[in-house]
């Protein structure tokens, strides 16, 4: 559907392909964090002379610092949740649901969250 103008395309067919960038933006954003955190544990922002990965990640991926240290903070969030981490990879959930329940969930009860989130 790439070659079709969108404003002409059935609005059933139109639907069907927002939700499914939708989850493909959530999978794309968990495999992101993903690497994300495995580069702040590994600390490979510690050679630029800038202080925290946050400001890395401002500094290279042109982030805001808030949102930088919220996108650390549910890298390493979801490192401790593989249920939550897993529903986030098939996209069945959104950045902003993993956002707000990685505040919440712990390892004990990632599960209902994961259930109710997707």
């Amino acid at each position: 559907m790439f070659d079709r103008d969108p404003d002409v395309v059935p609005l059933p067919d139109l639907e069907v392909e927002v939700c499914g960038w939708a989850g493909r933006i959530s999978a794309a954003t968990c495999r992101w964090l993903t690497l994300l955190a495995a580069f702040d544990r590994r600390k490979g922002w510690s050679a630029t002379g800038l202080p925290t990965c946050a400001h890395w990640l401002a500094w290279r991926c042109g982030i805001g610092l808030r949102a930088s240290y919220e996108y650390l903070r549910v890298a390493r969030a979801l490192q401790t949740l593989p249920q939550i981490s897993a529903t986030f990879a098939r996209g069945e959930i959104s950045y902003s649901k993993v956002r707000a329940i990685t505040r919440v969930a712990t390892p004990e009860t990632e599960g209902g969250w994961a259930h109710d989130a997707a």
